[in-house]
């Protein structure tokens, strides 16, 4: 029985559609590496915003360009969620209404191009939280629970939903699993330093609290937040003012910002106010504590104390000394 045989028009048309077909599979497999490696670059500057403006304003120009090209990525919408988040942070406890309403809008795009998308409900018990509503953060981070993800901001944001509640040692349990996990995301390392410190505060575990300070220091040391959080809790908790004028110090070798200048003012005013009340100086001497910290923050020795410090024993001892007035009466609370 003879074989068949293709007609070679047949053959050519066949080989074409295997290299179309190749070609299409190609650019797709390229078109896909290129959307990461820029979703890697915006990721990078986010991770690594401390409060500089223009740092948010290159992830947003790199962010348009990719939607540009991919208008239906879901991860790009997310970090764009990430930008709108930071982008509302006024300080640690006021966020622009408007930014997380644009935060919430462009998580909502993400999770309708992938309603199974568990590192956005992870996003979005963040954000929930930081809008006052713990209930919704908890049904996101439950959702992403269910989902499965190895994202360590899931134990990170379940943390901040319990510390909420007033659950510290449930929260410090999260904070210990991120940080056992040794992972590399090394912003979310910080912030389990961090809120393990936060929970060590709250508990009164002072000893506990001081050494996760040094935890904090040493994993990043060239944060210049870090001394400068390790400072205030030295004045202001531990009335240790020879100390936090070290770490204010190394703050601001690091980076020139208002609350350490206005922190070493303070500890440098608790030093004096020593002085005088061991009657070392008289009150109108002059002192080189006394005069740097004049330079550096405006305000009464008490005014600046207080205006850092908000209470505690550094307040009280200088209240000793210049008791404080009707114009001191209010606490900055600039930690």
């Amino acid at each position: 029985m003879p074989t068949k045989r293709w007609p070679i028009f047949a053959v050519a048309a066949l080989i074409l559609l295997v290299c179309v077909s190749f070609t299409r599979k190609s650019a797709s497999s390229e078109d896909g590496a290129n959307l990461q490696a820029n979703l890697e670059e915006v990721r990078s500057l986010l991770d690594s915003w401390q409060g500089d403006s223009s740092v948010l304003e290159e992830a947003r120009t790199k962010l348009d360009s990719i939607l540009l090209e991919h208008p239906d990525s879901a991860e790009t919408h997310r970090e764009y969620s990430r930008y709108h988040i930071m982008d509302a942070m006024v300080n640690s406890q006021n966020f622009k209404a408007e930014s997380l309403k644009a935060a919430e809008e462009s998580l909502n795009t993400a999770l309708r191009l992938n309603p199974k998308y568990a590192e956005a409900y992870v996003l979005a018990g963040h954000l929930y939280l930081l809008e006052h509503d713990s209930t919704r953060a908890r049904a996101a981070l439950a959702r992403a629970d269910e989902l499965g993800t190895k994202d360590p901001w899931l134990d990170l944001n379940w943390a901040d939903v319990l510390k909420v509640e007033k659950k510290f040692d449930e929260a410090a349990t999260r904070y210990k699993k991120v940080i056992a996990s040794n992972t590399k995301n090394a912003k979310a390392m910080r912030a389990a330093y961090s809120g393990l410190v936060d929970c060590y505060l709250e508990t009164g575990q002072l000893a506990e609290a001081d050494k996760g300070y040094k935890q904090l220091i040493d994993y990043a040391p060239e944060s210049a937040w870090n001394h400068g959080n390790y400072a205030s809790f030295l004045l202001c908790t531990k009335d240790d003012a020879d100390a936090a004028i070290v770490e204010f110090r190394q703050a601001l070798n690091l980076m020139d910002y208002g609350v350490a200048r206005h922190g070493l003012a303070a500890a440098l005013y608790r030093n004096w106010a020593k002085k005088v009340f061991f009657h070392v100086i008289e009150m109108g001497d002059s002192s080189p504590e006394y005069d740097e910290a004049k330079s550096l923050a405006d305000g009464s020795p008490i005014q600046v104390v207080l205006g850092h410090c908000c209470s505690g024993p550094a307040v009280a001892f200088v209240s000793n000394v210049v008791p404080i007035d009707a114009s001191a009466e209010s606490c900055s609370s600039n930690q």
